[in-house]
Formats: structure tokens, sequence, C-alpha cells
């Protein structure tokens, strides 16, 4: 009898993951923001940047994928988070670059090329770079308009974190009693 995990789809997405003295500071402005805002914070381990959500793909078309992403040929770049939000809508605290570089920008454009070619479906909302710190925030009603709070003084002291982006990589999302873990399947150098 096959194994039923083997059965069920893969939830995937494809991310940046950080090096570890990155992943410390985004945990450090996590715990911050936290004592600001309450809520749930994300799991060090589980700190990413999502480049593209793919959500459930059937097992057997995994192969065709990780070969595709073997052929994406994109550049490495630094990617500068220097701004603190929080969306109302979802409760989401999280940091974001203020001018996201080009290269990221054309990085996630060749996934969601690479994806469509495959027939692959994804999350095809505006890309909006932000690195999720916490969750069930309670993000303050500053400016109704927009539905969110930017960094200022009230929030404290926050120096910019400098990610160099050098990989990527197919993330898959595992349910488990103690949590949700996060498997990399795939991991591809940036030039």
């Amino acid at each position: 009898m096959p194994d039923p995990a083997e059965l069920k789809p893969a939830r995937l997405f494809l991310a940046l993951w950080p090096d570890t003295s990155v992943r410390e500071r985004l945990a450090g402005e996590g715990g911050r923001l936290h004592i600001l805002l309450g809520g749930r914070l994300t799991r060090p381990e589980t700190i990413h940047l999502t480049l593209v959500f793919i959500g459930n793909l059937a097992r057997e078309r995994l192969p065709a994928l990780l070969d595709r992403l073997a052929l994406i040929d994109a550049k490495a770049f630094r990617v500068v988070f220097d701004r603190a939000d929080c969306w109302r809508h979802n409760r989401i605290a999280f940091l974001s670059p203020s001018a996201p570089p080009a290269e990221l920008l054309d990085l996630v454009g060749k996934l969601e090329a690479a994806l469509a070619e495959l027939a692959i479906a994804f999350d095809r909302r505006p890309y909006k770079a932000h690195v999720t710190l916490l969750r069930k925030a309670e993000c303050p009603m500053a400016n109704p308009a927009r539905g969110r709070v930017s960094d200022s003084p009230e929030w404290g002291d926050f120096k910019p974190i400098m990610w160099s982006a050098e990989r990527f990589v197919l993330v898959e999302s595992v349910s488990t009693p103690q949590g949700v873990r996060y498997d990399v399947l795939g991991s591809y150098a940036l030039l």
C-alpha cells in the first residue's frame, strides 16, 4: 500500500532563505516589534522572503519543476530591509525594502515565467517584497486609507538589514502536530 504522505500534493513556495547572521537580525527585529504589537512571532528557522507562492502541486510534477528551476539565469543582489510595517487587514507585521532592487523583481518575473511555461498555477498578485515577523499583531490605525503604519520613532531604533541574495530555494510547507515545518527541496545559485 502506498504511503499516504506521498499521495498528498506538495504545498510549495519559492523563496530567499537568509544566512544565520541575517536570520538573527530579522528575529531580533521580530522581538522588538512583538513588544510593541503583540502577536505571534515567526519561528527564526522559518524566516524567509517569499518570491512566488505556488500552493498545492501533485508530487509527480516535482521533477520537472526542479529541472526547470535549475535553468533560471538571474543575478545575485543585495536587498536592504529598511522599513517596518504592519497590515491591519491580516494582522501581519513585517520588514520590507523601501526600494526593492531590480534584480529581485527580475528574479520573481523569471520564476513566474518558468511556472507559467510548465502550466503550474501560482499566486498572481502583484509582488510585495516583505519578511513576515509577526502574525496576529495589533496593528495601529495610523493611516486608515493605507491600513498600515510605517516605521516611526515610537517603534524604537531600527537599523536597516542588508541581505545578500546568492541563492533561491524551492520549499515545501509540511503540517506536523508541532506546527508547520519548511523542507527545502531544491537550492539554486544566483549568478
